[in-house]
C-alpha cells in the first residue's frame, strides 16, 4: 500500500495493484489523484469498494453518490460506472467470482 501511495503522487491516471488473489477471491487496491477517474466499466462479478484515503464518486447514468474514508458500497453488477476522486483517494475492491 505505501508502494501505491507514492505511485499516487506521480501519476495523472488510476494506480492499480493486485494484493490478493485466491479462492475466487480478488482485492485490487486503486489509488486516484483529485479529479482522476476510472473509466466506465461493468463490474464482472459480485464486487464491494471500501474507501481507506479520500473521498470518490461513483457515477452511473442515473446518479451519482459520493463515499468517503471507511464507507463501503456493493457495486450492482452488469451496470456501467465509474468513479472519480473528489480529492486525492485510495479504495479498495473486492471481487468475488
Amino acid at each position: 500500500m505505501t508502494e501505491l501511495a507514492e505511485n499516487l503522487k506521480l501519476s495523472n491516471h488510476p494506480v492499480i495493484k493486485k494484493i490478493h488473489d485466491e479462492n475466487g477471491t480478488k482485492i485490487m487496491a486503486i489509488g486516484l489523484k483529485r479529479g482522476v477517474e476510472l473509466a466506465e466499466h461493468v463490474a464482472p462479478c459480485k464486487a464491494r469498494l471500501l474507501v481507506i484515503k479520500g473521498e470518490i464518486d461513483f457515477n452511473t447514468k442515473t446518479e451519482s453518490k459520493r463515499f468517503a474514508c471507511y464507507e463501503s458500497y456493493d457495486i450492482p453488477m452488469n451496470v456501467k460506472h465509474s468513479v472519480v476522486a473528489w480529492n486525492d483517494a485510495i479504495f479498495l475492491l473486492f471481487l468475488n467470482e
